[in-house]
Formats: structure tokens, C-alpha cells, sequence
């Protein structure tokens, strides 16, 4: 497996993993060529023989500079647990242009263990405080979604980066 960061060209072949991720919220294809044209430096892509196999679509806020917010984790069927969102986040974090980022940010559905348990191994990791609340109800969705809680895990310092990088 290969992690790079994506190109627009990944922007298809990222629309068609997310509607394999069953409950992912699927997004416009023009939604995936734009992060991957605007924010390929904090995005990350995984290539197993030239196929899209997992990908983070993540972005800076821009009133938290210190801070990386997860869009969207996706690892197909066959390669979960195995470690490889974890693999993901630790090669963003180690970036370069990633340096100043202290925080990591991401909504959670109540019923999302996975994404639950990376953000908490995260914080395990980086020996890093983990806080969790409501951000936005279910009403705010519409029919047939749960309620996206902020799940915001940090500081991490350059020590817990360190470890990162491993």
C-alpha cells in the first residue's frame, strides 16, 4: 500500500469507495474533485496496485489554524482492522505542513464505533485529551440521520507527533 496525497483524477474513484462505506454520507462527485484539488495537503489517499483502497478527506479551519478537522475516513470492507485509518491520520500528522496542527476534530455519529475507537487510540497515542459533544442534532438532517457529535482530541504536542511518525 501507497499514501500520498490525492489529485483531482482520485475525486471519482474516492465518490465511488464512499458509496461502498455503507453509512457514509455520500457526496457530490464535484464535492471530492474540489478537496482533492484544494486541500490535497491535508488530505491522503491509499493505493493497493493502483486502486483507491482507503482515504481521510480532512481541512484546516480557518479560525483554528491549530487545528485539523476530519471530514471523512473511508477504508474498504476488506482491509478494516487492519490498522490502516490509523496508518492514515499518523501520515497527515507527520506532514510538514501539518507542523503547527495541535488539534484533530471530527464529527461522530453516537453509533459509530469505528471512528469512535480511532479517535480514542488517537488520543491514547499521543497521551492527549479527548472531549465529545453535540455539535449537531438530528433534527438539523432531516429524516433518517443520527445526531454528529464534535469529537476534538488534543493538544498534541511535538513529542506526540514524534510518536506519530513512527
Amino acid at each position: 500500500m501507497s499514501f500520498r496525497a490525492p489529485v483531482a483524477n482520485d475525486g471519482p474513484d474516492i465518490h465511488a469507495l464512499v458509496e461502498r462505506c455503507k453509512p457514509l454520507d455520500v457526496n457530490s462527485r464535484y464535492c471530492y474533485l474540489i478537496l482533492c484539488e484544494h486541500f490535497s495537503s491535508t488530505c491522503v489517499v491509499v493505493e493497493e496496485n493502483n486502486v483507491v483502497v482507503a482515504f481521510i478527506t480532512a481541512y484546516i479551519p480557518p479560525e483554528r489554524r491549530d487545528t485539523l478537522f476530519v471530514w471523512q475516513v473511508a477504508v474498504d470492507a476488506r482491509l478494516r482492522g487492519r490498522g490502516v485509518a490509523k496508518k492514515m491520520l499518523r501520515h497527515l500528522l507527520s506532514r510538514h505542513n501539518l507542523k503547527r496542527i495541535r488539534h484533530v476534530e471530527a464529527t461522530v455519529n453516537p453509533s459509530n464505533d469505528a471512528s469512535r475507537s480511532l479517535f480514542q487510540g488517537l488520543a491514547n497515542e499521543c497521551k492527549s485529551a479527548i472531549h465529545e459533544s453535540l455539535i449537531f442534532p438530528a433534527d438539523m438532517f432531516g429524516e433518517n440521520h443520527e445526531q454528529e457529535n464534535l469529537i476534538r482530541v488534543g493538544p498534541i504536542t511535538s513529542v506526540s507527533k514524534t510518536l506519530i511518525g513512527r
